[in-house]
């Protein structure tokens, strides 16, 4: 009987030990693992084994967090393949089955946490102290998550540095977001604004949002700043200001889209027909006034010192002919601006004879002008009873864009009214201030003058003239009796027609503005003829 039973013992561990192996071997396992202590800690007394907590291992050491934690993941891949094979494999009917899976349920014990052994012995080995920590995946992450948990305090305190630094970086581009969504809306708005002087407020708007947030986000030092609300102030108020303007404009464009407006353009265009190519006529002339008006010195942009770039620059539209400059230059400027107009506008004497060729012929092209406004303000009249049911808010705020979209040629007060524009403002761009010389007649007069007078005697004796003047023009008029030199059309067969006085031999090919040289064309007889010799 004892025999037998020795037998059997020896037969079943020599079955247990075959079916361990070929089940680690399937496992692709040579051994079980994790089958003890992860780590052991010695310390040197029994009350430091007491007090020892689990962040303790890693105070000051992040690597071995990071050691640990990788460990653990390894061992925790380690028992979800043990624990797969449990559910469902091929050796479960085998005779020693259940003894290798309580082996491989001991093993899953040690798999799912890092097991760290904290033991004193004292120096005689008489006495002992010992705990087991088993750190779990969960508290692992929490450590990696929050670093500061196991930070000296030199590192702790350089990490809420950082953290605080990172936070108000955080903050301040986040406002910097902000001040881009109003640039562009801004940008937006540009292209839908049809009343007089909102473009201006526009930019009015975004200079005023730059000057008072901008260079102030970068300066704020903390995200527990009072500063951020008059930030916020400011940008609301930005924000408010650009919506009521794009609001505005949209009522009048959304006119513009009305039946009603349809019906009178579709009225108008029909009668329009006749004066098509005056209205084209008068607008190229009205186009071409910049070109002959010196040179152009304009700001093009509000841009911020902003070194990385986080704001966008927002390209301005400016009175053309503006020149931004010092409060030194300014000053002087106020007191002799005819002479800042010659050295901030004309600056290369070598182009003084075509410029001043420019200048007398800008004196003739407003003159043409006043005239042709003064005609098409008649031809308004006679159009009256067309135009009926017209909301006063568009005729209040876009005038001139509503007989613009009828046809009708567009001379603004601003094309008549040419001036120099001299631009200060300070460096925090809290103080602006500006002024302009309009170009009247007589000023234009006093600037060819002036231009002259800084000639060589040479040149000046070449470019001395008489000047195209409202006197001389009428007189011109008045000797040809109102009457076109080419058409015979007068003001007595047409009263609206429009007459110009024509250089017979043009300015250009050495003509000069004397009467013998001197004659009346209506407009569509000079616009044929050019700088033709006829």
């Amino acid at each position: 009987m004892i025999t037998a039973i020795i037998v059997f013992i020896i037969v079943y561990n020599i079955k247990y030990k075959k079916l361990t192996k070929e089940i680690q071997s399937s496992l692709g396992l040579m051994q079980w693992l994790y089958l003890d202590i992860d780590e052991i800690v010695q310390l040197k007394s029994s009350k430091a084994v007491n007090d020892y907590v689990p962040e303790k291992m890693f105070m000051g050491n992040k690597d071995k967090l990071l050691q640990v934690s990788r460990a653990l993941e390894q061992k925790l891949l380690y028992s979800e393949k043990l624990s797969h094979f449990l559910v469902q494999n091929e050796f479960m009917e085998r005779f020693t089955y259940k003894k290798v899976r309580k082996d491989i349920e001991r093993n899953l014990e040690h798999c799912r946490t890092y097991d760290v052994k904290i033991k004193y012995v004292s120096p005689a080995g008489n006495k002992t102290n010992e705990k087991t920590i088993k750190y779990q995946k969960q508290y692992l992450d929490h450590l990696l998550a929050h670093p500061e948990l196991i930070m000296t305090k030199g590192e702790y305190n350089k990490y809420v540095k950082e953290q605080q630094k990172a936070l108000l970086d955080e903050k301040h581009h986040k406002y910097y977001d902000k001040v881009n969504s109003m640039t562009d809306l801004a940008v937006e708005a540009s292209d839908k604004l049809v009343i007089k002087g909102d473009q201006q407020e526009v930019d009015s708007l975004i200079a005023n949002l730059f000057d008072r947030t901008v260079n102030s986000i970068k300066k704020i030092k903390s995200v527990d700043s009072e500063e951020w609300d008059l930030i916020d102030k400011v940008i609301s108020t930005t924000e408010q200001g650009l919506c009521e303007i794009l609001n505005r404009n949209k009522r009048i464009l959304d006119y513009y889209e009305s039946p009603e407006f349809i019906q009178i353009k579709t009225t108008c265009d029909s009668l329009m027909e006749s004066q098509k190519e005056f209205n084209e006529y008068i607008n190229e002339k009205a186009q071409t006034i910049a070109t002959l008006f010196g040179t152009r010195v304009v700001r093009e942009e509000t841009v911020a010192e902003d070194k990385h770039e986080y704001i966008r620059p927002y390209k301005k539209s400016v009175t053309p002919f503006t020149a931004e400059v010092s409060a030194q230059v300014f000053a002087s400027a106020e007191n002799n601006p005819l002479e800042y107009v010659v050295k901030q506008f004309y600056p290369n004497k070598s182009q003084y004879p075509e410029q001043i060729q420019k200048l007398q012929l800008l004196v003739e092209e407003l003159e043409t002008l006043k005239d042709a406004k003064r005609i098409i303000d008649d031809y308004k009249k006679d159009y009256q009873q067309y135009i009926t049911s017209v909301p006063d808010y568009v005729m209040e705020n876009d005038e001139d864009g509503f007989y613009s979209r009828l046809g009708f040629a567009n001379i603004s007060e601003s094309a008549l009214t040419v001036s120099y524009k001299f631009s200060y403002t300070s460096g925090g761009g809290f103080a602006q201030r500006s002024f302009s010389v309009p170009m009247t007649e007589e000023t234009i007069i006093s600037l060819i003058e002036t231009l002259q007078g800084k000639l060589s005697a040479a040149a000046f004796s070449k470019e001395q003239r008489a000047l195209m003047t409202g006197k001389l023009r009428q007189q011109i008029k008045e000797r040809d009796n109102y009457t076109c030199k080419y058409c015979g059309n007068s003001t007595m067969k047409e009263p609206n027609l429009l007459l110009e006085i024509d250089h017979i031999i043009p300015v250009a090919k050495g003509g000069c503005t004397v009467e013998d040289n001197l004659q009346t064309l209506c407009w569509k007889c000079n616009r044929s003829k050019g700088s033709k010799l006829v």
